[in-house]
């Protein structure tokens, strides 16, 4: 069911303050026909935690381009047949956060496990929250989906 479901990839993009720096905010604001499958019970975050570049507290280039790399694996092993989807991108005071919703946060794991085989150990934190009603997602959608 879900593989044949369509994932818009479309994105947008935004930006926001805290304490007077700047953080960068992407997400697919198409996701709702996911949502309301009620099959996306839980939301895994991946956080890589970086050395800022300048005073905003924003990664360097490589470390940008390491970080793109790395998200173009994690989608085309993860969303393969959209068991696991990635909703949105925050990058700001010495991190990174990429928040995906999935079926099954095992699968989920392992998925992410083969993606990251390639690369050398990346500072990276992974946490799995029960997220059934797409809590944070909503929030971003609320917050962001105006200044479009």
């Amino acid at each position: 069911m879900i593989e044949d479901m369509h994932l818009n990839d479309s994105w947008a993009a935004g930006e926001f303050y805290t304490d007077d720096l700047p953080v960068l905010i992407r997400y697919r604001p198409h996701l709702q026909n996911f949502a309301e499958t009620g099959l996306y019970q839980y939301r895994m975050d991946i956080i890589w935690e970086y050395e800022p570049d300048t005073e905003a507290l924003l990664p360097d280039s490589a470390t940008l381009a390491l970080m793109k790399e790395v998200e173009d694996a994690l989608v085309s092993v993860m969303e393969e047949d959209n068991q696991t989807i990635l909703a949105f991108v925050i990058t700001g005071d010495n991190e990174r956060w990429w928040a995906w919703y999935t079926t099954d946060v095992d699968i989920a794991g392992e998925r992410l496990n083969i993606a990251l085989a390639k690369f050398d150990p990346l500072p990276i934190t992974i946490v799995s929250n029960d997220d059934p009603d797409w809590d944070e997602y909503t929030g971003v959608l609320e917050d962001f989906s105006e200044e479009e």
